[in-house]
């Protein structure tokens, strides 16, 4: 339908009014129109009668890692495995499917679930494995581990423990083995990874492709199929080739490109050792190099995205930032810092002085914050209490979009939106109003596409979910976890509908 009405139980805008209506006006995939009792009774326009449930703005998934997530579709998924014993099984049955010298891959490591509470080791591997390469990718995805016969394959300098490689290591890893994926399989992976996000509500993903991580020609390939996708992609080119960004006609460079590495492989940059006594870090530029990358980007009028985790790699790119901007000031920049997970106060403080942007993974304090976990392990009580501070950052009017950096999380915004608003430090917690805005207006603004996208007002697309209850309603947290999704609504066209919950879409 190129034309019709939707009538709602309550629609919420996120405009800047925070209007709430119960109609609105559909036209050539764009928002016609909207308010309150808005329908004609003699119009012969199609209604859609929605009238039992709740409309929100369509979810934005600011982080994802798109092509890495498609690719995990087709690999073996070891998150429900209890024990070692248990993975190896199931990897020798599928080795005894393949020929020779074929790859066996797989993903979700987590040795936090496995009754050995520990890695696989090389050892192991080279013993079930000798005529197969074997990678297992943990659930970080800044880690992995390898068989003596795949490191001998790769052909590369990289320098494994016992079998574990981290961060460039990892990225190396990865990404030749990521050359050997049929091209079909992968887009295969692809439509199948955003068809899930659509059931999720999204409708809008900043696919963060290209360098190690990806396969080869990643950005060229969601450039060229984005046409057939049934929701939007909005592509960060992790490189530091300007040039390839510029002949693709992309005005967004970076993403993922690591100022420091991860928390959990200890390898993110901290002023404090990780306990007990583990090192400080990695930092892998120097204040001279990094601000040159940025002042070159700056100039070419990119947008420049830096992955920074730990205190010490946060202080190096706000720090380079500052200097970069005090040479060539531009006010809305929207420069970004994915991740910001152990910043200080001066640096949030900062980060709003300069009008950096901010893409936060707030389900990261989900599964690995609060009494106990892996934070705490690893940080101490106190510096855990400081991760993603969000409280503190909203405070400081600093633009945050709301990511999952899938595959390390799922594409989930509810899951993200219920553990922002239950941060295990309660000082940071936030309102659900400005949780939802993470993963909807901000989720827009911080990829310049606030004019299109992230609320419900005329003339933007037509990008709505559909909710069969008003999490607004809710009297327990919890319920956000359960909340169901009835439909989303991505440029005017359903690219999701619930049969059980409504029979008339």
């Amino acid at each position: 339908m190129k034309k019709y009405f939707i009538k709602a139980k309550k629609i919420y805008t996120f405009d800047h009014q925070k209007s709430i209506y119960d109609t609105l006006l559909i036209e050539n995939n764009k928002i016609s129109d909207l308010g309150n009792n808005l329908i004609p009774k003699d119009t012969d326009i199609p209604i859609i009668d929605l009238s039992d449930y709740t409309i929100l703005p369509g979810f934005i998934d600011s982080h994802v890692h798109l092509t890495s997530t498609a690719i995990n579709e087709i690999l073996i998924d070891l998150s429900n495995f209890t024990s070692i014993k248990e993975i190896v099984k199931a990897l020798e049955a599928l080795r005894d499917s393949l020929p020779e010298g074929d790859w066996i891959v797989a993903k979700e490591f987590d040795p936090v679930n496995l009754e050995e509470k520990r890695n696989i080791t090389q050892e192991e591997l080279d013993k079930n494995f000798p005529k197969h390469p074997v990678l297992i990718i943990r659930k970080d995805s800044h880690s992995s581990i390898i068989n003596s016969l795949g490191m001998k394959l790769l052909d590369v300098e990289i320098f494994p423990e016992n079998g574990l490689i981290k961060e460039r290591d990892h990225q190396i890893a990865i990404g030749k083995v990521y050359q050997n994926i049929d091209p079909s399989l992968l887009v295969k992976g692809l439509i199948k990874t955003l068809k899930k996000a659509a059931e999720k509500g999204i409708t809008t993903i900043h696919a963060l492709e290209g360098g190690y991580t990806s396969p080869p020609n990643s950005p060229q390939l969601l450039l060229g199929l984005s046409q057939y996708f049934p929701i939007d992609v909005i592509i960060y080119y992790q490189t530091t080739s300007i040039k390839k960004v510029k002949e693709l006609g992309l005005r967004r460079i970076g993403g993922c490109l690591l100022v420091d590495g991860s928390i959990s492989t200890l390898t993110a940059a901290v002023s404090e050792p990780y306990l007990p006594n583990q090192g400080y870090g990695v930092l892998f530029w120097d204040m001279e190099t990094l601000s040159n990358f940025i002042r070159t980007a700056h100039k070419e009028d990119l947008q420049i995205a830096f992955h920074a985790v730990g205190d010490r790699g946060i202080d190096l790119l706000v720090r380079a930032y500052q200097k970069v901007l005090k040479e060539i000031p531009k006010e809305d920049h929207r420069h970004r810092i994915e991740h910001f997970e152990l910043p200080n106060k001066e640096h949030i403080k900062l980060a709003s002085q300069l009008n950096l942007t901010l893409s936060l993974q707030p389900s990261f304090l989900y599964f690995w914050g609060g009494e106990g976990k892996l934070y705490e392990q690893l940080l101490g009580k106190e510096r855990a209490k400081r991760i993603i501070p969000l409280r503190s950052i909203l405070k400081e009017e600093i633009t945050a979009g709301g990511g999952s950096d899938s595959s390390v999380t799922p594409m989930d915004p509810f899951l993200g939106i219920y553990s922002a608003i239950n941060h295990p430090n309660e000082e940071e917690r936030i309102t659900l109003e400005e949780a939802i805005k993470m993963f909807t207006y901000n989720g827009a603004y911080i990829g310049f596409i606030e004019k299109e996208k992230g609320s419900i007002e005329r003339n933007k697309d037509a990008d709505l979910v559909i909710l069969e209850k008003n999490p607004f309603e809710f009297r327990e947290k919890e319920e956000i976890l359960n909340i169901k999704i009835v439909a989303t609504i991505s440029r005017g066209r359903f690219v999701y509908k619930d049969t059980n919950l409504v029979t008339n879409l």
